[in-house]
């Protein structure tokens, strides 16, 4: 995959997606901390309608390349790979290959919490544990993915010499 990030042009990320990504951080942080009860439902389900939002965004509203939706290639996560092990990394406007493959499973595991945390509530399932026992491994991989993410952008940031968070903060 050809790098696309523009020298020229510092502006990355649209408001839009700085204001969804720092929404959902914010909701995944509040349930970390605030495991039950109403403003947890609450914070999952705003997650749930930010991702949704991010995703009309993504798919029908911006213009920015970098806010756009590609599906990785399989060869694309190879060379990237292959680039990090070597120490120099393509610059990419938005996320190279892998970053864009975590955040699908990141949003995916958003959704099926948001969705297994409701069907929680409902009487189809009441007195049953299976859907808390899922929701509850959903949760973990989530954390995992954060902590993936977090340690990514730090050795993106290292290997580009650019201020990745920087950028997600300004555009």
């Amino acid at each position: 995959m050809k790098a696309i990030f523009s020298k020229s042009n510092n502006t990355v990320w649209s408001l839009t997606v700085r204001l969804t990504h720092w929404a959902v951080a914010t909701g995944v942080i509040i349930n970390f901390f605030n495991d039950t009860g109403y403003w947890h439902r609450m914070a999952g389900y705003a997650c749930m309608l930010f991702v949704l939002l991010r995703l009309v965004d993504g798919l029908w509203l911006t213009r920015s390349a970098a806010s756009k939706f590609f599906v990785p290639k399989l060869t694309d996560i190879k060379l990237h790979l292959y680039e990090i092990r070597a120490g120099k990394v393509a610059d990419y406007a938005g996320h190279n290959p892998l970053g864009q493959l975590a955040v699908y499973v990141m949003w995916l595991l958003i959704m099926l919490l948001g969705f297994t945390g409701w069907l929680s509530r409902t009487d189809m399932f009441w007195g049953e544990d299976f859907p808390v026992q899922i929701h509850e491994i959903l949760s973990d991989l989530l954390q995992v993915m954060v902590l993936l993410h977090l340690l990514a952008v730090l050795l993106m940031s290292r290997l580009q010499n650019r201020n990745l968070i920087k950028a997600i903060i300004k555009g």
